[in-house]
């Protein structure tokens, strides 16, 4: 009787090739479903850049409409009313953010973090903050804050220009460690991957490589966004990227 009961219990547990069966399609199945779901994370991300890059272009043109149709210049700035003034100096992306908050409405310091580029803020954050007299910029947004999201801006952005140069002219785009280089690097937003150009016409395209795919001014094909910046018409002064306050972070 003993020796019956223990085959039934045996009868009910599974087989090392049932085990192993169902092992291999797990793992198959893992194969199949971690390429998906990551590839579908990364499309998600790229989207959300491409909308962070329409407003960022949209604020842009905004603000030209009412500053005799310049976009962000050099010597913007934000004074402790909140208001843009032009006795600024420098070409950090700060000051270029500072000003699109103050003189555009783009106060939303998520709409220039991408996720995964050092951090990803959740929830509405400020760019703007204080009272009236005492305006400044969010302490996150200069590296006075922690975690630190100044080398976490994503995007750069071209300064003097105006709404007469021409619509292929890149105003802002993903962070790059060169722009005299066709392609990214290894600490950008997407590696060595590509990034995106959002260019004064308004439009936000991807790109893998720079090479032969700009313009200059004079639409004389360009490697990388330093050469499509070359005799540019419709400037207010000499052309400059506004970068990240502070270095980016390593990945």
């Amino acid at each position: 009787m003993k020796s019956h009961h223990q085959r039934i219990r045996r009868s009910k547990g599974f087989t090392l090739i049932e085990v192993l069966t169902v092992i291999a399609i797990i793992a198959i199945l893992s194969a199949i479903l971690v390429p998906t779901v990551t590839q579908m994370r990364e499309t998600a991300r790229k989207t959300k850049d491409i909308n962070n890059l329409r407003q960022i272009i949209n604020a842009s043109l905004l603000f030209a409409s009412t500053n005799s149709e310049r976009f962000v210049s050099d010597n913007n700035a934000i004074d402790a009313n909140g208001r843009v003034v032009a006795t600024g100096s420098g070409t950090a992306i700060d000051d270029v953010i500072g000003t699109l908050a103050a003189g555009a409405g783009l106060n939303e310091l998520n709409t220039w973090v991408s996720d995964g580029a050092g951090m990803n803020l959740t929830g509405p954050v400020p760019v703007l903050v204080g009272a009236v007299g005492a305006v400044a910029l969010n302490d996150l947004l200069i590296g006075g804050g922690e975690p630190d999201v100044g080398g976490s801006v994503s995007y750069e952005y071209t300064l003097n220009l105006t709404t007469a140069s021409p619509s292929t002219t890149p105003l802002t785009f993903s962070r790059m460690n060169s722009t005299a280089a066709s392609t990214w690097a290894a600490t950008d937003i997407y590696g060595t991957d590509g990034g995106h150009i959002g260019f004064v016409g308004g439009n936000v395209s991807w790109y893998e490589d720079l090479t032969g795919k700009l313009v200059n001014g004079v639409g004389v094909t360009a490697d990388n966004i330093d050469a499509s910046h070359v005799s540019v018409p419709g400037t207010t002064g000499t052309i400059a990227i506004a970068t990240n306050p502070v270095p980016p972070p390593s990945p």
